[in-house]
């Protein structure tokens, strides 16, 4: 299938320049045309930023201040930042004799100056490429016979071990970066500050909220930490007003989660009901931000260990109902934008996929037995991304995915206990859920001959089809469909091979 052609301004032979002078992979077929429209869009979607800041400035000419600006408001930090204001070169003129009469012309040019390298190089680098965000060089010593010296360049000795405990996700006016104060007005920074602070409880309110309530405290208790949170987001929810610091609180929000992955599963659910309520609302242009949602999200579906090490006793909520909130989220995310852009599901079926493909690996907390979190979040995820993705990648052809599944699980979960098997057959069955029609009411389904089950998709999901007879059964006609539909395919086909055969030999 040959690639899309994308028509723009950006041409893709300036994608492939500028990846042959960098030490990447070669590009895939058509991925210099996707890279090219992309590069396009965010063309576009900074001029227009930038046209925001000129029509502001009551002017009809766009100045490289507006673009410097939308960078700013964008929280794009710029390579290299020109002097102002930027130096003009001078012309200079060169008589040019014309013909023979002696008259002569004058011809301006501008100077080249010439460059004496090595006094050039010794010059220090100006002050606007020395704080750029350019990737700068340095060559030291790793270790010298062993010992690593102690230079600025090296960790010292203390710090090698990792960090005592985890950084918090930072709250409050001290998270805006002082580039926004330039730009947001007292009343938004104020606003800022207040939100953050209530969206993510502290640690010692966690253990109060509805759910994790201790139980001698009384039912349907809120406490104030809730009920600010829950006030919180019906204004993320239904604001307008997030809209001033929707960039400055998504990437609140991205930076957060990726700094808690292993602290408590509380606090990275309170994340994951922002970045719900920041979907939810319908005033928000939230598409230009989607990129920096997949990753958190991906990240808490994917990651292990997640949550905190050992995990506490009655650890609310757990590893895999944050994953499946997470799901939840993504296939919202999924559900609003897919129409919008033809690759967001094909790419993130294809991390799942590899995902859910991969080798189990040693426990990196020294367990017995291989982390099964990966996997489970994989099912979760594929299942996030519609029926046609779960049908591909776990359902398979006539099931035969739930027998790969089946596999993975007598790797993954060793021995006879069946109540560790439960995370991954049920993130299974709930996938499969769409595949199947609703069971109709009052309706009574025996249950399914536990033999056949076990012979056709594994026995390690016998005791979840004994649960749903109804999903057991549907699966059971549409393995028989599948089968039926394959070989009507082989009889016409046959049927067709023997029509030719008569009429060569007519």
């Amino acid at each position: 299938m040959p690639a899309p052609s994308f028509m723009g301004i950006y041409p893709a032979d300036s994608v492939q320049e500028v990846h042959s002078s960098l030490p990447l992979d070669p590009l895939g077929p058509g991925a210099a045309d996707l890279l090219a429209g992309d590069v396009e869009f965010r063309l576009h979607y900074l001029l227009q930023e930038a046209k925001k800041f000129m029509v502001h400035g009551k002017r009809t000419t766009l100045m490289p201040e507006d673009i410097e600006h939308a960078m700013e408001a964008l929280n794009i930090e710029p390579v290299i930042v020109p002097p102002r204001p930027l130096p003009q070169a001078p012309f200079l003129a060169v008589p040019v004799p014309s013909g023979t009469s002696g008259a002569q012309q004058q011809l301006y040019t501008v100077v080249d100056d010439e460059i004496d390298f090595a006094t050039y190089l010794k010059e220090p680098l100006p002050p606007a490429l020395a704080n750029s965000a350019g990737v700068k060089w340095k060559a030291h010593w790793l270790a010298v016979e062993g010992v690593q010296p102690a230079i600025p360049e090296n960790p010292a000795p203390s710090s090698r071990a990792g960090p005592s405990r985890l950084p918090a996700p930072t709250t409050g006016a001290a998270s805006l970066r002082p580039s926004a104060k330039q730009h947001l007005t007292t009343e938004l920074q104020l606003y800022f500050s207040r939100l953050t602070a209530a969206l993510i409880p502290t640690l010692a309110q966690l253990p109060n909220l509805p759910g994790n309530s201790t139980p001698s405290a009384p039912q349907y208790s809120f406490p104030d930490a809730e009920r600010h949170r829950l006030a919180a987001l019906a204004s993320v929810r239904s604001d307008a007003a997030v809209a001033g610091i929707l960039a400055y609180l998504v990437r609140w929000v991205a930076e957060s989660i990726n700094k808690t992955l292993m602290g408590a599963t509380g606090t990275i659910g309170c994340l994951v009901d922002v970045v719900e309520a920041i979907l939810d609302n319908d005033v928000l242009f939230v598409e230009p931000y989607l990129h920096q949602f997949l990753g958190p999200l991906l990240s808490i579906l994917l990651t292990v260990p997640l949550g905190p090490h050992p995990p506490p006793s009655g650890m609310t909520p757990t590893t895999i109902e944050l994953r499946t909130r997470a799901a939840d989220v993504l296939a919202k995310l999924v559900t609003l934008y897919a129409n919008g852009y033809p690759g967001l599901v094909p790419r993130l079926l294809s991390t799942f996929k590899k995902a859910l493909t991969s080798s189990p690996f040693p426990s990196p907390l020294g367990s017995d037995y291989p982390p099964a979190g990966r996997y489970e979040g994989a099912v979760l995820g594929i299942g996030a991304c519609g029926a046609h993705a779960v049908r591909e990648a776990i359902w398979g052809t006539n099931g035969d995915g739930l027998r790969s599944i089946n596999d993975l699980i007598g790797l993954l979960y060793p021995g006879e206990g069946r109540r560790n098997k439960a995370p991954l057959v049920r993130a299974t069955m709930r996938a499969l859920q769409q595949l199947t029609t609703p069971k109709p009411e009052g309706a009574t389904v025996p249950p399914p001959d536990s033999a056949e089950v076990a012979e056709v998709f594994g026995p390690h999901f016998v005791r979840a089809f004994e649960k749903r007879p109804w999903q057991a059964q549907e699966l059971m006609r549409l393995r028989k469909g599948s089968n039926g539909d394959a070989a009507a395919v082989q009889a016409d086909a046959a049927g067709e091979e023997d029509e030719e055969m008569e009429e060569v030999q007519a």
